[in-house]
């Protein structure tokens, strides 16, 4: 017995020694990584910032926190289960071939780009919820809602008619735009259905029922039923609706813009903004996308996209099947307060109707589907541009740099050239610029300046005004045969596009204004 005691406590001693051994060890590791990545992060930030940059490294290999945040948050207020009570269950880096994230809308007009993110199935035990995500989860959509064996009770046809038809009336949709996000059985405990309206008397007694989401991508209502359907209720609490409850008024004749040539389609006129410039774009019935810039005095090139014969008649049944008659000659007027907006005044052979940057998710559902469907088809044209043919390529999700910090308005990472040196330079919302060398381990080379107000706000407006996050995870690759070029790396909000020195003057447009402007706030470092 004692031989056999002693044998354990060797083993176990040797064990525990093992493991002190092991655990040293990786915590050495563990350092040496945090302090890896901590020389890459701007000394300058709060601490805090710093440990959220850090901690991120640490899980590239994982979902994102903010993507699991993010996709919880939505689930939960979708099937109107606790977010204790869900589960993330699968997750895998995707990269979708479209600015719907692979799932499509009808009469929906997607841009064709690259997406990289994530598909994450959620559950709560009984059903799964398919999300297909962007990087860093602003962008979400439903892909598919599963049932987990046969624990789900099927919902009965007639419940599911009566809320679909409800909702069609209640959001001003087609019941096939619609889908059951959720459905639970409920029994209620008055013939109100657990909710009467003010001084109403409701029956005392159980009514079994449903509790019943339904809705689209971006919103959703919910339904109290019967059990079959023949009374139902709105819940408008839990129900999450676009508020359109902007009044527009009329726009003065004097103020109305010419009508269209015949050879126009579709016509959009920008103007305000902080830069304060107007732009005429125009789609032709050839498929020809032409933008102005009205300036007093300056003979301005306009630019000019094409858009396929398809995406063409796509657009013009999308025109004839939302018709805008009922809003011709009205002004959505912006929020009281509102400054710097830009204003958007657009013509089609129904009239002509304007609006502004600022409320345009409150605009009427007909006006804000041809709206994203004009942007949709005006991004495509401009994406799909490729100046002396050079064609952008995606950056692999395992090449991106780690997204920005909360108080970061812009990034360039600088590498490569004779002197082999990688720079990251990053401008801050309070106007500091800073400069520092990856990897000097004694901070040697940083640098801070200081730039005003005003060119912060003006440089964040025109990074929105050229439509810089339509070159999302965009890689401009040099020329064949260059060599000892710079290659630099620009990141905004969660936007990342790359390019290098000795191609730079072949970019879209759109990305040779934003460097040249991130250029010009850089002067200061020379």
């Amino acid at each position: 017995m004692k031989t056999i005691l002693k044998f354990y406590l060797t083993t176990n001693q040797a064990r525990i020694f093992t493991a002190l051994i092991l655990t040293g060890i990786l915590s050495i590791g563990s350092n040496f990584t945090l302090i890896k990545n901590a020389t890459a992060a701007p000394g300058n930030l709060m601490p805090e910032s710093t440990n959220e940059f850090i901690k991120e490294n640490l899980r590239t290999n994982n979902l994102p926190r903010r993507v699991e945040a993010a996709v919880l948050r939505d689930a939960s207020k979708r099937s109107q289960i606790s977010i204790k009570d869900l589960e993330i269950v699968e997750s895998t880096p995707r990269t979708w071939n479209n600015g719907c994230l692979g799932v499509s809308q009808p009469d929906e007009i997607c841009t064709q780009a690259l997406v990289p993110g994530w598909k994450v199935v959620v559950s709560d035990g009984k059903q799964k919820w398919v999300y297909h995500t962007n990087s860093n989860g602003r962008l979400l959509r439903i892909a598919s809602t599963q049932s987990v064996g046969n624990s789900e009770v099927k919902l009965p046809s007639s419940v599911k008619n009566a809320v679909f038809q409800a909702a069609s009336r209640r959001l001003n949709l087609p019941i096939s735009q619609l889908n059951i996000v959720h459905a639970k059985h409920r029994t209620w405990n008055n013939g109100c259905l657990n909710l009467p309206h003010p001084d109403e008397g409701c029956t005392q007694a159980i009514v079994n029922g449903w509790k019943v989401v339904v809705g689209t991508v971006d919103q959703y209502v919910v339904y109290h039923t019967n059990a079959s359907g023949s009374a139902l209720r709105l819940n408008e609490k839990d129900s999450e609706i676009a508020d359109n409850e902007i009044t527009p008024v009329t726009i003065p004749t004097s103020e109305l813009p010419p009508a269209l040539n015949n050879n126009v389609i579709f016509r959009q006129i920008s103007s305000g903004g902080l830069l304060e410039r107007t732009y005429e774009t125009v789609l032709l019935n050839d498929g020809r996308i032409i933008r102005h810039e009205k300036s007093d005095g300056l003979d301005i090139k306009p630019q000019v996209w094409q858009v396929s014969p398809q995406q063409l008649k796509e657009f013009q049944k999308l025109l004839e099947k939302h018709k805008l008659s009922e809003l011709r000659n009205l002004s959505y007027p912006a929020v009281e307060g509102s400054a710097d907006y830009i204003t958007y005044t657009i013509t089609t052979s129904d009239g002509t109707i304007q609006y502004n940057d600022v409320s345009q998710n409150n605009l009427p559902k007909n006006l804000q589907t041809v709206v994203k469907a004009w942007n949709d088809i005006r991004n495509i044209a401009i994406a799909n541009q490729i100046p002396d043919e050079i064609k952008p390529l995606p950056i692999p999700v395992s090449e991106l740099p780690p997204q920005l910090n909360g108080n970061v308005v812009f990034r360039q990472i600088s590498s490569g050239g004779f002197i082999g040196k990688t720079y990251e330079t990053i401008l801050l919302r309070d106007g500091r610029l800073m400069q520092y060398r990856i990897g000097d381990a004694n901070d040697s080379e940083r640098r801070v300046w200081q730039v005003s107000q005003r060119k912060v706000r003006e440089f964040q407006q025109l990074i929105k005004h050229h439509r810089f996050s339509e070159l999302q995870n965009l890689s401009y690759p040099a020329t064949k045969g260059s060599a000892d070029y710079i290659t630099y790396t620009l990141t905004s909000d969660n936007t990342t596009v790359r390019y290098n020195d000795v191609s730079q003057n072949k970019l879209p447009k759109n990305l040779q204004a934003v460097v040249k402007a991130w250029n010009q706030i850089r002067k200061i470092i020379q």
